[in-house]
């Protein structure tokens, strides 16, 4: 936490401390009080009304009194004993009138008051009660002597006094009453007075920490701005210096981008004439160790080429550019040539090919053909490469999971030198090898299980690997697919379309001509490549050396199908089929397949050459089953020639 917030919570405790106290005192001085105030005017008023009720008590006293003495002193001289129901009337009030001066106020003093009054009412009451029975009898003179007798003057004096006594008894704890009830509530206001002085200091002292601590809020608000200043100049810099280096980065992937195409067609080009001269070479009258040397060349280049498309796959991979091209295909169209070429690699070695498959040759599928054809083709070439003796067993399966989806399932086994188990945790790294060291036996890149890697993922599979050293490898990976019905398939049935095409070519070779072919390229030994792949095709094959050429060129003759090269001088590729493309929407003309031949090979380059107008791209080096798979169908959009689509795939 800042020092800011820190200081700012001390001082809302602080302050709430102090606060909280002054309410409480506030409370509490209040409700005392009151409280007292209000005790002290109830008990003056009690006394004020107990006084009251005295002074009635004490005159009605003094009056029963006298007119008791008169009653006393009638019945005496006139022996009536009449007079005596009034004396017990008299009598009856002077009791109750007692008893009401008793209760009005219980204390100790009043308590003894009460007793001595009732002690001397009893003497007197005896003694008058004894003269009233002599007047019953008639004895007056003898009531006359009870009454007049000293003692029952002195215990009428006494029952006098003490009933003098009982009121100034009441009396004195009325004034006490009044005197307590005074004295609370002076204490009160003393208390009250107290209690003011303490929060007027508390209330003071409040007010100044608020000055004292707005002051320091004050302080580090005005720091808290400056740091906040100080943090937007800081960001503006590091975004700044982000967009810089975002800038930087996004330059040096354009750069690394640029670098990659430029020297993918640098390299591809000689690439092409090495490859493509070599099996032309290995096709005419060579020597035995001529033969052997060109089969050196062809896997050299071939190794090279491999490399080549290692490297652009993963930059694709790491720029984004990488993206899966769905299309139909059959389990035999992704997987016939490779397990016939690596089938024949590894006899050549004298080991045991041997494939098993459970697909129904009629099966249709939609995904990534030409992906899952590398992935098998690398795990064929390792199973080759590291194989020296024993068998490779290929297994290729159909398999759906519980939710109905279809998964093709392929599996490499071998019998070679096997993997350590130290490193089968990163073989499917990128520049990975089983043995890194300078006296490696096999060369490579290690790109190869990476890029399979990441292709399988794409495509929403799996790759594994089982392996025990000097025991062999099983490399096993699926992919998620589309099955497709026969009836959506878009193709006829491999054993009918090829009945159909057997036929047709049969036909059309009595009765159609063969391909005109024009060739755009600017380099002399890629049109040697190109004229020796296309010799064993039946076509008429005419060569321009740019783009401004073919255009002139395709202008005056005709032509069913056009190879273009992509930088060529005076006019590029793309420039050229634009052109065309022009010429063919403003003539009303048929559309005229152009196929590019380029070194160029990224992704986007090709995008650009689809979205120009051509039909297909094929990248150098040239593979001539490639070349034929992408004139076979550039030509499927023209019916005026289709057996001419026909003769190119033969060729």
């Amino acid at each position: 936490m800042s020092p800011i917030r820190i200081t700012e919570l001390a001082v809302f405790r602080s302050r709430t401390a102090l606060v909280a106290l002054a309410v409480t005192l506030t409370i509490a001085m209040v409700a005392g009080m009151g409280l007292t105030v209000r005790h002290a005017a109830i008990s003056i008023a009690d006394a004020s009304h107990t006084s009251a009720q005295l002074a009635q008590i004490h005159g009605d006293l003094v009056s029963i009194n006298r007119e008791r003495g008169f009653v006393i002193r009638a019945a005496k001289e006139s022996g009536d004993r009449r007079w005596e129901s009034r004396y017990r009337s008299l009598g009856a009030q002077l009791d109750k009138r007692l008893h009401d001066a008793n209760s009005l106020a219980i204390s100790p003093a009043v308590k003894v008051a009460t007793r001595k009054a009732s002690d001397a009412r009893q003497i007197v009451a005896a003694a008058e009660a004894r003269a009233f029975a002599q007047i019953r009898k008639g004895n007056v003179s003898k009531a006359s002597n009870i009454i007049s007798d000293p003692r029952y003057i002195a215990n009428a004096g006494i029952y006098n006094k003490a009933v003098d006594d009982l009121l100034k008894a009441t009396w004195e704890h009325v004034e006490q009453q009044r005197v307590a009830a005074a004295r609370a509530t002076r204490l009160a206001m003393i208390g009250a007075v107290v209690v003011l002085i303490v929060l007027s200091i508390i209330w003071y002292a409040i007010l100044l920490d608020a000055q004292r601590r707005g002051k320091a809020l004050a302080g580090a608000q005005a720091e808290l701005l400056a740091y906040r200043d100080k943090l937007e100049l800081r960001v503006r810099e590091r975004t700044q210096a982000l967009k810089k280096a975002r800038d930087t980065a996004e330059s040096a992937s354009k750069a690394k981008s640029e670098f990659l195409a430029v020297m993918s067609h640098e390299i591809r080009t000689p690439l092409n004439g090495i490859l493509g001269m070599t099996k032309a070479l290995a096709n005419t009258d060579v020597s035995e160790d001529q033969s052997d040397m060109l089969q050196v060349v062809e896997q050299s280049g071939a190794a090279l080429l491999t490399i080549l498309n290692d490297v652009l796959d993963l930059s694709k991979i790491e720029a984004g550019e990488f993206k899966l091209n769905n299309t139909e295909f059959s389990i035999s169209e992704i997987s016939h040539a490779s397990l016939e070429m690596f089938g024949n690699a590894a006899r050549a070695k004298g080991l045991d090919f041997k494939v098993c498959s459970n697909f129904n040759q009629r099966s249709r599928f939609m995904g990534d053909a030409a992906r899952i054809r590398q992935v098998l083709n690398n795990l064929l070439s390792n199973a080759v490469k590291f194989t020296q003796k024993g068998s490779i067993d290929v297994s290729l399966s159909e398999e759906t999971d519980k939710e109905g989806k279809t998964y093709l399932s392929v599996m490499v086994c071998d019998t070679g030198s096997g993997i350590p188990f130290i490193a089968q945790k990163s073989i499917f790294d990128r520049f990975t090898q089983v043995d890194s060291s300078l006296s490696r036996e096999h060369q490579g890149t290690g790109l190869g299980l990476a890029i399979c890697k990441e292709l399988v993922e794409r495509m929403g599979g799996e790759i594994n690997l089982k392996s025990e050293p000097g025991q062999g490898s099983r490399f096993c990976f699926f992919v998620n697919v589309e099955k497709l019905d026969v009836s959506q398939s878009g193709d006829a049935p491999d054993d009918a379309s090829d009945s159909a095409a057997t036929k047709k070519v049969a036909k059309d070779q009595k009765t159609k001509r063969a391909l005109r072919i024009l060739v755009a390229e600017d380099n002399p030994t890629n049109r040697m490549v190109i004229k020796a792949i296309l010799s064993h095709a039946r076509a008429e094959v005419t060569f321009v050396e740019d783009g401004k050429e073919a255009v002139q060129t395709w202008r005056a003759q005709t032509f069913d199908l056009v190879l273009m090269d992509i930088q060529m001088p005076h006019m590029n590729g793309v420039e050229a089929t634009q052109a065309i493309r022009q010429i063919e929407a403003d003539g009303d003309m048929n559309k005229t397949p152009i196929v590019a031949v380029t070194a160029n090979a990224m992704p986007h380059q090709r995008d650009e050459y689809l979205a120009a107008g051509m039909d297909d791209h094929v990248a150098k080096p040239i593979e001539p089953q490639l070349l034929f798979a992408a004139m076979k169908g550039a030509l499927k959009s023209k019916p005026a020639n289709d057996t001419d689509d026909a003769q190119a795939a033969n060729g």
